[in-house]
């Protein structure tokens, strides 16, 4: 749809920058229609080339209905039934992409130049691990701590409670009550310096994508080959390399999962709440 759609807008405004073209050469007037017809004529043809190598940016506003612009109609991929693979379906062929997950305990600052270089060669191996397409990344995402800052929470209400009981009764020492006021600002420093800041971690993979017939097909190549690679990973860097599943699958490719829903719902609230101020 979108090729039809890109060739027949570059031949409509091709035309008209023909047309508009013979009409600067060959219509009679004074010197400002000449110029005016030759300004449209240089506007159409920056707007016919432009859309022929950015269609994918034009089309949808010439698709857009009620002010609402949609980019894709279809969905971009589907989970595998097995929740360890995606699968993308593009005129009439089938791919299947899996993930593996490579944990890394180390960062190139805390390397020395020797460390780099023998780290360089186990890459160089872990690229030689297939013939097919693999592609290696690493993805920074903000991690989810609603449940972590809940259950500090609770026990920073129950320290209060604690503490408040402490007060009324007569029968806890004032060592005791000390040691329950203490445990109280232990939770309360903890539950301030958890929220007010996000967390981050960055996570290396590896992925591969295999083509078939059926979506069955194209799953069991795509993770027979992922099989291969997170073995091949792991007597390599002498690590755990796992296929991602489920949310840990989804944290690569979707938005949703790399920013928590409510960790933006949080900015947002943050910075209305700055610019009320």
């Amino acid at each position: 749809m979108l090729a039809l759609s890109q060739n027949f807008i570059f031949t409509v405004l091709a035309l008209t920058t023909f047309i508009l073209l013979l009409l600067t050469f060959l219509t009679p007037g004074t010197p400002l229609i000449a110029f005016t017809l030759a300004i449209f004529t240089l506007f159409f043809d920056v707007l016919t080339f432009s859309t022929k190598y950015y269609a994918s940016f034009f089309v949808p506003f010439l698709k857009m209905k009620n002010r609402n612009l949609v980019m894709e109609s279809e969905e971009p991929f589907i989970m595998a039934p097995s929740g360890d693979a995606i699968v993308i379906r593009r005129e009439g062929e089938v791919y299947a992409s899996a993930f593996i997950r490579i944990p890394t305990y180390r960062s190139a600052t805390e390397m020395s130049q020797e460390e780099k270089v023998d780290f360089s060669r186990l890459f160089s191996r872990a690229l030689t691990l297939t013939k097919r397409p693999m592609k290696f990344g690493a993805q920074l995402y903000v991690i989810n701590k609603d449940a972590y800052i809940n259950n500090i929470r609770n026990k920073l209400n129950e320290a209060e409670d604690r503490y408040q009981n402490a007060m009324i009764s007569k029968d806890i020492s004032k060592e005791a009550s000390e040691r329950i006021r203490g445990e109280v600002t232990m939770w309360h420093n903890l539950y301030d310096s958890v929220s007010k800041v996000n967390s981050h971690a960055l996570e290396a993979f590896a992925m591969t994508t295999s083509s078939g017939g059926n979506d069955e097909e194209a799953i069991t190549l795509a993770l027979q080959q992922a099989d291969e690679i997170a073995a091949g990973i792991s007597s390599i860097f002498g690590v755990t390399a796992s296929i991602a599943q489920g949310e840990e699958l989804l944290r690569f490719i979707e938005p949703d999962y790399m920013i928590p829903l409510v960790t933006v719902s949080e900015e947002m609230r943050g910075k209305a709440t700055l610019e009320e101020r």
